[in-house]
């Protein structure tokens, strides 16, 4: 390619010494042999030409290609003919495409990584009675205009122990108050100028569930949490997770760990709903989260999340 282009730099510069009043021109204007400016306009145009040819028999190739590889797909040897009705029909389809919509099941396990925004301190804190579980959920692309059916947190009841003791309670049934944080459970500056008010744990929280329950040992209570999976998955808004409050029929508290189980940190943060299934069936009691939404499939799916990568990363990196 070299030596190519040197030899058309040689019979060009022959040329220009054998004719000494050799003009060029471009365009319309006729320009003088001494102009450096007119010399390398006249390389650059024929050099843009033969590039613009080439990428045209290029892509013709190309288009030629996808063509034949298309015809050989379906078995064709031509390009069939649609008709005028088939056309109609296929245009409508196009047409009203946009308002098929799939159902999506999506089930995540109780996430033992809390975000830098939550006072891990707090969270943990085995003297406040309550459970508190959190789960990784991914918010879906508004353009895909998702909308929450259903959304369940489940929980696994304990074993109850019994107690004969002159003062034992009435446990046969024990009231569940779930709650959703609206904001991250943590300790906050309120001064304003007072500084006995410093440091002060502001807790914001909504009533999303409560009820009286069976305790049944060994078994599941679902318990209705679209209002939250909408926040997370449609509005897309913060997540901060559930507190799990348990009484009992006389409405004096009761520890819910001891009621309820608690967050298995084995589990990846999301998982096959099958797998939740046959887990439940035989041993895990990690508590799950099991959402059915509605989405537009013609968009930009969110991809599935690799658990693999994500616990390296969490590992590298942290979580934010």
């Amino acid at each position: 390619m070299n030596s190519f282009r040197h030899l058309n730099v040689l019979i060009f510069v022959t040329v220009y010494c054998l004719t000494p009043n050799v003009k060029f021109v471009i365009g319309d204007q006729e320009a003088d042999e001494n102009s450096e400016t007119t010399t390398g306009a006249f390389f650059l145009t024929g050099h843009l030409e033969r590039m613009h040819q080439r990428y045209m028999i290029v892509r013709a190739y190309r288009r030629q290609e996808i063509r034949n590889k298309v015809l050989e797909w379906f078995g064709w040897t031509s390009v069939p003919q649609i008709g005028p009705r088939d056309r109609a029909r296929i245009n409508n389809t196009l047409a009203n495409i946009s308002s098929i919509r799939v159902t999506e099941r999506q089930c995540f396990s109780a996430s033992c990584n809390l975000p830098n925004r939550i006072d891990e301190n707090m969270w943990n804190d085995s003297a406040s009675g309550s459970l508190r579980v959190l789960f990784d959920v991914l918010p879906s692309e508004a353009s895909a205009n998702p909308q929450i059916v259903n959304a369940t947190l489940k929980l696994h009841l304990k074993a109850r122990v019994l107690c004969n003791c002159d003062d034992d309670l009435d446990t046969e049934r024990v009231s569940v108050k779930v709650m959703q944080y609206l904001k991250p459970l943590r300790r906050r500056n309120r001064s304003r100028g007072r500084p006995n008010r410093r440091n002060v744990t502001v807790v914001r929280q909504r009533i999303l569930w409560t009820a009286l329950v069976p305790w049944t040992s060994n078994t599941w209570v679902s318990i209705p949490v679209q209002q939250a999976a909408n926040d997370w998955i449609v509005q897309n808004r913060r997540n901060h997770g559930f507190e799990i409050l348990v009484f009992d029929q006389y409405d004096q508290a009761i520890d819910a760990n001891t009621v309820f189980s608690g967050i298995e940190c084995v589990q990846p943060a999301e998982v096959d709903c099958m797998e939740t299934t046959l887990q439940q069936l035989y041993g895990s009691t990690s508590p799950i989260l099991e959402v059915y939404k509605t989405e537009s499939p013609f968009v930009n799916q969110r991809r599935k999340r690799h658990v693999v990568e994500e616990d390296i990363y969490r590992e590298v990196h942290g979580r934010s």
